[in-house]
């Protein structure tokens, strides 16, 4: 019986590192640069369009940032802002914004085998004096994103709920979705 239980408990212990081999090996991925690991800290451009919605409305608005990836697997997106905002529904409807930036610095940029995750994903948004909304502030605790093409990355699409607070009421339901085109397209991307 001993005998039976030590060879089981063998075949148990194969099959479980067998099976975390190949899923460890995947979760290793790395930046890259033109399809080598990043030895060195890039910055690329980011810039395309977000529409968010809120329990106050929903807006869309022009952004750019930066995103610098470190060698390894992590990065940051700094020195986000938004332009062109213009309100589409609820009392955001005809009111554009006056700014729109990071709350609580650089989102933390996470990459997996096929695309990033962002945390600390925090801003702050004013609007225009005829808004019946002057500010809110929104938080998501993680932002998933999908690339069109990971090996070589040239468009970033995301999304993520949270909370967003109104006019320092509580806070509410929040939801962010949009895409940013990457400057140099192509050059950088994960592996």
């Amino acid at each position: 019986m001993t005998l039976v239980r030590t060879g089981l408990l063998s075949l148990v212990a194969m099959l479980a590192l067998a099976l975390a081999g190949p899923a460890g090996a995947s979760a290793t991925a790395v930046w890259q640069h033109e399809g080598a690991p990043l030895e060195e800290h890039a910055e690329t451009g980011l810039e395309g369009s977000q529409i968010f919605i809120t329990e106050a409305g929903g807006m869309i608005c022009q952004s750019e940032a930066t995103l610098t990836a470190e060698p390894g697997s992590t990065g940051v997106v700094t020195e986000l802002t938004t332009a062109k905002c213009q309100g589409l529904f609820g009392e955001l409807a005809g009111c554009t914004s006056t700014s729109g930036e990071q709350l609580a610095g650089p989102w933390d940029v996470h990459v997996t085998t096929t695309d990033l995750d962002a945390t600390n994903v925090a801003m702050v948004r004013t609007f225009d004096e005829g808004c019946p909304v002057e500010r809110i502030e929104s938080s998501i605790p993680e932002l998933t994103t999908t690339l069109v093409e990971p090996g070589a990355i040239g468009e970033i699409e995301w999304s993520g709920g949270g909370s967003a607070s109104i006019d320092g009421g509580p806070a509410g339901e929040y939801e962010e979705f949009g895409s940013w085109f990457v400057t140099p397209a192509g050059t950088y991307g994960i592996g």
